[in-house]
């Protein structure tokens, strides 16, 4: 377990990394946004953590093709959840006419 929580580094800590061996500033609100869109930010409250081994994933370049992709799921995701509240409207509303 303590080597699990050892692994973990905050987005700041990151990009001071990164910043402190390329020369190039990056801010942890950058790493902070690429490793949710990546999907490999563990959160523990308000904090959020990426595990050392995730790392080589934000340096890897996304290509337009990968933005593309993240933006039709995340569409997807949205209608599905569209399409879910208006299934349960639709219910309450038949439930409601039923107990009149």
């Amino acid at each position: 377990m303590i080597d699990l929580l050892d692994n973990l580094r905050t987005p700041q800590q990151i990009a001071e990394r990164i910043s402190a061996s390329s020369g190039i500033h990056v801010t942890g609100r950058t790493v902070w946004e690429k490793a949710r869109r990546l999907g490999i930010a563990k959160k523990i409250g308000r904090s959020m953590l990426i595990s050392a081994a995730d790392i080589p994933l934000l340096l890897k370049e996304e290509t337009k093709a990968d933005k593309r992709q993240q933006r039709e799921n995340k569409t997807a995701d949205f209608q599905q959840k569209r399409n879910l509240a208006a299934l349960r409207k639709a219910r309450l509303a038949r439930n409601k006419g039923e107990g009149e």
